[in-house]
C-alpha cells in the first residue's frame, strides 16, 4: 500500500504535516534508509521521511523546489549521477558516495570485517589473518558484484529494460568467485519480459565496458555486495546467512565514526548552518 504512494501524495502529506510540525523533513528513498538515519538524526529538529522509491522522491522534490517549500531536503542514492543524465540535482539534495547507502556501509571501515568474524566464528575466519583482511573481503565481493552492476548500467544507458532486480548472483558464481558472464547474460535475458535484446549484442557491450571501467566500486549496488558477501562466507568459512540479513546487520553495525566520514553527513549539515537547529545529533 505505502509503496504505491506517489510523489504528489508525499508532497501533500508534507504540506499537511507542516501545519503543526516545524522540523526539517529529509526525504529518503525507503524505510531501510530511515532506519539508518533515525539513529543519527536530531529528531527534535529533523524527520527522515521515506518516499518509497527515487521516482516518487524526485516528483515530490520537483514540487518542493518549484513552490519554494522551506525546510524540505533529501538524501538519495547516487545510482548513476554524473554517469548518466536524468537525476534531479539541487542544493536541497545530497547523494551517497557510492551507488546507494548499503554500498556506502559495505565500504565503511571494519563493518563487514566485523560481521564476517561474528558469522564465521566456527569456520576459521580470523580478523587480519591471510585471506581475512577487510581489503580481501571487499575485493572478492566487488569482483562478484561488479559485472551485474555494469550490466545494470548498460541497461539504463541504452534503455534496454533488462530485469536485474533481485538478481540470483549465486547462480553465476564459479568456485573461484568469478562471474560466468555468459550465464549472467543468459539468465538476465530469460528474466526480462518481452526481451528483444540479442545475446551477441549485449555480450559485446558488456565485455567492452568491463575492460574500460576502472572504478569498479562505483558500479556495485549494496544488495549485490551483500549477496556476494553471503556467497563468500558460505563457501569459504561455512557462514550461513542470507543477503537480507547481511544488509540489516550491516545497517545496524554502522557506527558514528564511519557515518561521520560519509559525505552525506557533512553535506547535509550545511542545510542547517546558522539556524541553531542541527540535522544530526552527533
Amino acid at each position: 500500500m505505502l509503496a504505491e504512494l506517489t510523489g504528489d501524495d508525499l508532497y501533500a502529506e508534507l504540506i499537511m504535516l507542516r501545519s503543526n510540525d516545524s522540523r526539517y523533513f529529509v526525504v529518503v528513498e525507503g524505510v531501510a534508509d530511515v532506519a539508518v538515519f533515525d539513529r543519527f538524526a536530531d529528531l527534535s529538529h529533523c524527520v527522515p521521511t521515506a518516499a518509497y522509491g527515487k521516482e516518487s522522491a524526485h516528483t515530490c522534490l520537483k514540487r518542493v523546489i518549484a513552490d519554494g517549500f522551506d525546510g524540505v531536503f533529501a538524501i538519495l542514492d547516487r545510482d548513476w549521477v554524473d554517469l548518466l543524465p536524468g537525476d534531479l540535482q539541487d542544493e536541497k539534495i545530497v547523494h551517497t558516495d557510492y551507488y546507494d547507502l548499503d554500498s556506502c556501509i559495505f565500504f565503511s571501515e571494519g563493518t563487514y570485517e566485523g560481521m564476517a568474524s561474528s558469522f564465521c566464528a566456527g569456520g576459521g575466519f580470523r580478523v587480519g589473518a591471510n585471506g581475512c583482511t577487510a581489503r580481501e573481503l571487499q575485493s572478492i565481493c566487488v569482483e562478484m558484484a561488479f559485472p551485474v552492476g555494469v550490466l545494470r548500467f548498460i541497461s539504463e544507458r541504452d534503455s534496454l529494460g533488462l530485469n536485474l532486480g533481485k538478481f540470483p548472483l549465486s547462480e553465476v558464481i564459479g568456485p573461484d568467485f568469478k562471474v560466468d558472464l555468459e550465464s549472467l547474460l543468459r539468465i538476465t535475458l530469460s528474466r526480462t519480459k518481452g526481451n528483444k535484446v540479442l545475446l551477441e549484442d549485449i555480450s559485446v557491450a558488456l565485455h567492452e565496458s568491463l575492460k574500460l571501467i576502472k572504478d569498479k566500486a562505483r558500479y556495485c549496488a549494496g544488495h549485490d555486495l551483500a549477496k556476494a558477501f553471503s556467497i563468500l562466507i558460505k563457501k569459504r568459512w561455512n557462514g550461513k546467512i542470507g543477503a537480507d540479513v547481511v544488509e540489516r546487520s550491516a545497517r545496524s553495525s554502522l557506527d558514528v565514526e564511519n557515518f561521520k566520514k560519509m559525505s552525506i553527513y557533512s553535506d547535509a549539515r550545511k542545510w542547517a548552518e546558522g539556524s541553531g537547529k542541527p540535522i544530526w545529533r552527533i
